[in-house]
């Protein structure tokens, strides 16, 4: 077996990372993609490609590597596969592990762990943070996702946090190296946090003042709703969502019973050198594409005018304009998660439950 290349995304702190290696193996060239979600799903996928040409690569790359806004480094075959071997500790019932043990023809059956190898990987593979603010969101994700590598940011032994939950959303007020939080977290169900955070030297140097709060759905509502710019045009291509790969290759997808979502992630973390996290705030537009329908939505008004521009010059003879909307609360997820095939026949039946302006 002969290693060619070998990558990983410079994203750790984000909790995910996506890595690829590519190989020779008894003639063949094969390239593997890994996604590892640090939090709960592990490797939560895998793609190989054998024998495939340059153009399926660099597709299947941009695809998975596009959605992380990184930087993306070199590694060595050991430090990579120390990487893989903590991603598939998280869950070895993961359909990506799962598939990868199938298939693979580099990944062994079982693995030694080699802390010493695995730490270097992981300077490797970890951010740099610039700004404190961002280093305090960065944090908080995953000192509340139980994620180790929040003892690899403090300068102090913390006591862990009292169950699993995904940050929401975040805001902190302060300056400097001193900030209070107020947060919006995920587990089993919806809750709050405060607290205050101390920084020395871009380290957490104390935790304070924790406190953590369930809170009913409908609350969590209210404090999560995010106005949501909506445009609505009719598929006169059928060959448009290929079209729109070839256009935009690193649009991440995902199937849903109705269509297909391709997402556009910003091409770097700009939204954690802000006062105020969303979890969602790294997307710049969403393109949701039914068998009639394509829709596209973001939060921000300045790169929805640009994604409509955008569109209308590369696909103006495949698009044809219905509707535009302005929701004080986001749809998106709703719609694609119920049975309809347009958006306007979903507001038909359920737009009461939307503030449109």
């Amino acid at each position: 077996m002969k290693i060619n290349a070998c990558y990983m995304t410079k994203t750790r702190l984000m909790g995910a990372l996506t890595g690829y290696i590519d190989y020779q193996f008894d003639g063949s060239r094969i390239v593997e993609f890994y996604h590892i979600e640090i939090e709960e799903y592990g490797i939560d996928r895998f793609e190989q490609l054998i024998d495939a040409g340059d153009y399926a690569v660099n597709k299947l790359r941009n695809e998975m590597f596009g959605r992380m806004g990184g930087d993306i480094v070199n590694l060595t075959t050991d430090q990579f596969l120390q990487l893989i071997e903590y991603g598939a500790s998280i869950n070895r019932q993961g359909r990506g592990l799962v598939k990868a043990r199938r298939y693979s023809k580099w990944l062994p059956q079982s693995v030694v762990v080699d802390l010493p190898v695995y730490r270097q990987a992981l300077t490797k593979v970890i951010e740099k943070v610039e700004s404190s603010q961002a280093f305090a969101h960065y944090f908080l994700m995953r000192y509340f996702a139980q994620d180790d590598i929040y003892k690899y940011m403090t300068k102090s032994k913390l006591a862990p946090c009292s169950d699993y939950y995904t940050l929401l959303l975040n805001e902190l007020t302060g300056y400097g190296d001193a900030y209070d939080f107020s947060a919006v977290l995920l587990g089993s169900g919806y809750a709050t946090a405060k607290g205050s955070l101390k920084l020395t030297d871009r380290a957490i140097a104390s935790l304070d003042n924790l406190t953590i709060n369930a809170i009913s759905d409908i609350e969590a509502a209210v404090l999560l709703r995010q106005s949501e710019h909506v445009n609505t045009y009719q598929i006169a291509d059928e060959n448009i969502e290929s079209h729109l790969l070839r256009a935009e290759p690193s649009l991440a997808t995902t199937l849903y019973p109705n269509g297909q979502l391709y997402v556009k992630y910003c091409s770097d973390d700009r939204h954690l050198y802000r006062s105020l996290y969303r979890l969602n705030g790294d997307v710049e537009v969403y393109i949701f594409v039914t068998a009639t329908q394509l829709v596209l939505t973001s939060h921000s008004g300045r790169q929805m005018g640009t994604w409509q521009e955008w569109l209308a010059a590369r696909f103006g003879n495949a698009l044809q304009t219905q509707q535009s909307y302005y929701f004080k609360t986001s749809l998106l997820y709703d719609f694609m998660n119920s049975n309809y095939a347009t958006l306007e026949d979903f507001l038909r039946d359920h737009g009461e439950m939307y503030d449109s302006i």
